[in-house]
């Protein structure tokens, strides 16, 4: 099964962190444990495709969303329909370094035209969610477990059987 959603984000170069906030908080939905790095990464890259699209393109984004039991799927959508082109950036450009961050931290990236325009899309490997399940529900299980605390003198009362 699939999982699926939407973000739709304005051309405001403030949507930003919006986008990547949504993005992190529907992750998290989802139950997948993503460690810290996995996470940073997967911001990383909802910034710079969302920026690129701000930056190219004119009017609404949309970020699109798609969970598997092995990968997490990023789709941004934007109207411009010319393809993104990593740049060779000097020493001392400012810019230019976004696509090669894209293709170093994602698993697999891509672009594909579409009629209103284009779709960038960057692909991570995810847990499988069966161990996900399994993980997440012995989180639970443990959270709900009653905290009690032995003291020496409880532990001695039970071996002597009083």
């Amino acid at each position: 099964m699939t999982r699926r959603a939407r973000i739709l984000v304005p051309g405001d170069p403030s949507a930003v962190a919006f986008a990547r906030n949504r993005v992190i908080t529907q992750v998290r939905a989802w139950d997948v444990p993503l460690d810290e790095e996995k996470r940073y990464a997967v911001r990383l890259v909802v910034s710079e495709l969302v920026t690129n699209a701000i930056v190219h393109a004119e009017g609404l984004i949309s970020v699109d969303l798609y969970l598997n039991e092995e990968r997490l799927l990023l789709v941004v959508h934007d109207g411009n329909p010319t393809r993104p082109r990593r740049r060779r950036p000097t020493t001392n450009d400012e810019t230019g370094r976004g696509l090669a961050l894209v293709a170093h931290l994602a698993t697999r990236t891509g672009w594909d035209p579409t009629p209103n325009g284009k779709k960038v899309w960057a692909e991570f490997d995810v847990p499988t969610l069966p161990a996900v399940r399994g993980e997440i529900l012995r989180r639970r299980m443990k959270a709900a477990m009653p905290r009690t605390h032995i003291t020496a003198h409880v532990l001695f009362a039970l071996a002597a059987g009083l």
